[in-house]
This record gives C-alpha cells, structure tokens and sequence, in this order.
C-alpha cells in the first residue's frame, strides 16, 4: 500500500471516529460563568518580569472572561495544525472588524500551552487586540461540556472538539459544533447579528 493510500485510510479512520464521538454540545441558556474552570492568556515564555510568566498572573476566570460582555469564542482542536491554520483561524482573521462591531471580544480557544498557543498566532500574524488567544492547559473546559476528544491517533493527545459560540453576559446564546471550519466565521457572525 503507498503512503498516500496509507495517509487517506488514517484521515477516513481518523474522521469516522471524531465524528462519531462529536453528537455533543452546549445547551442555549447555559451560564459559562458558573464553571470554576479557567483559561490561561496565551503568552511567550520570556518576559521581562519573571513574575508576569507565572500561571496565577494569567488566569482568566469564565466570569472575567464573559461576564457583563458579548464574547464570540471559536474552539480550535490544537495550535499549528492543517485546518486550524489552513482553514478555521484565517475566516475569523478575515472577519475579525466585521465580528467586532457586534461583540466586545473574539476569542481563540484551544486545548494547549499558552506558549504554543501564543506563538502559534503570531506566527499567523494575529492581532492579539482583536482575537484574544486562551488556552485550556488541562482540557478542564473541554472535559466539563464533553466537548474533550481523543487525538492520540493523531499524536495530539486528548483536545477539544472544533466548536465556536456566542456568549451573552454569561449565557451561551449561540453553539455550533464546527464541520466546515472555513464557513465556521461566516456562519457565527451571523448568529452574533441576532
């Protein structure tokens, strides 16, 4: 068997076993703000302040993160990856003023280290005032909506499903378990306009 006909089995083996596991979500109404679970701002490991790389200096809290805000979070399975790179992350790059005029923030969340995480969208040349880059070290967020996946067969480990929502002071107005991550940006702004 030739190693492309090696990589499409893996890809539709790889597919059919995401897919199947990929029937949960979000329910309309739910309060993020109520999990204690919290995100860390993605950031590169040198600082000049030591004390500015340590973990309690960069937790973002569900409440600080949606409270009081209109927040669309789009979920991306891991940093430097084809469809997250190639596909998901460049839409919302595209529409980022056109999601700004009806949210208060955009946020890019991924089960990673901030330091990957980080890099990775400056490596895309993101605007780190515009789409805000949080990362679920532990996949505690993930694990809590059972939006957790298992990539191990991909070398990634356990992450989250491709998602994205909109959040509304709190409440989870908006839930979208992503297909298409091109079409993803155009599909959320279009349920932020409602």
């Amino acid at each position: 068997m030739s190693v492309i006909a090696n990589k499409a089995a893996f890809s539709k083996r790889m597919s059919r076993s995401i897919v199947a596991s990929i029937k949960r979500n979000i329910a309309i109404g739910t309060d993020i703000t109520t999990s204690k679970n919290t995100f860390q701002k993605a950031r590169p490991w040198d600082m000049e302040n030591n004390d500015a790389n340590l973990e309690a200096n960069n937790i973002v809290s569900m409440k600080d993160l949606f409270a009081d805000k209109r927040v669309a979070v789009f979920g991306v399975p891991a940093p430097f990856t084809g469809t997250c790179t190639n596909e998901h992350y460049p839409a919302y790059k595209a529409m980022q003023d056109d999601f700004l005029q009806v949210v208060d923030e955009v946020v890019c969340y991924s089960v990673a280290d901030p330091y990957a995480h980080y890099h990775w969208g400056k490596a895309m040349d993101n605007d780190f005032s515009k789409i805000s880059f949080l990362a679920d070290t532990d996949c505690d967020f993930a694990k809590e909506y059972d939006l957790d996946r298992d990539y191990t067969g991909a070398s990634l480990g356990h992450r989250s499903a491709r998602f994205s929502m909109v959040v509304d002071n709190g409440l989870v107005t908006s839930f979208n378990m992503v297909e298409d991550a091109a079409k993803d940006a155009e599909t959320l702004l279009e349920q932020a306009k409602h």
